[in-house]
């Protein structure tokens, strides 16, 4: 009967163990339709690796180089058509490289004034100019900051 106890005991101490391992992962996770979600956004945005392609659709910059974050290139018309396509970020964000080049690093959606929106279940932070709101989406660097963090302290390109 003691052994029997022992061995109960046992399996329940690794049934609680492993729910909280879930629990503790799980709280870092953001979720199946959010990752889905994501992992569309990369599938839609990897042909602008070739910052080009960007420049082609329509994407433009000044190439001011925001530290911790890249040069930024903007979709006018995304920007002002009202809405937010997760697939069709308003805003590209590049690394320089020190070769010249530059490496995809996020997709931001802009919004340029109006009510607070969210995406991907987060809300936006409060954007570039007054009134206006940003989400970065750091698809492309992974960020220890998070995600949806503004600043990724692994883009070092403008430091």
């Amino acid at each position: 009967m003691n052994k029997n106890k022992i061995v109960i005991f046992n399996i329940l101490i690794i049934f609680l163990l492993s729910l909280l391992g879930t629990s503790v992962v799980g709280a870092h996770s953001l979720g199946s339709d959010v990752s889905k979600q994501l992992a569309d956004v990369r599938q839609a945005t990897a042909k602008y690796h070739n910052i080009d392609v960007a420049f082609n659709d329509g994407y433009v910059t000044d190439y001011h180089c925001v530290p911790n974050m890249g040069i930024h290139l903007v979709n006018p018309d995304l920007l002002f058509n009202g809405f937010h396509d997760p697939l069709k970020p308003e805003v590209l964000v590049y690394e320089p490289k020190k070769n010249g080049g530059y490496k995809l690093v996020a997709a931001e959606y802009l919004a340029p004034g109006g009510e607070r929106p969210t995406l991907f279940g987060q809300e936006f932070d409060d954007g570039p100019f007054p009134g206006s709101y940003a989400l970065h989406a750091w698809v492309w660097e992974q960020n220890p900051n998070g995600m949806f963090s503004p600043y990724n302290p692994k883009v070092t390109g403008c430091n």
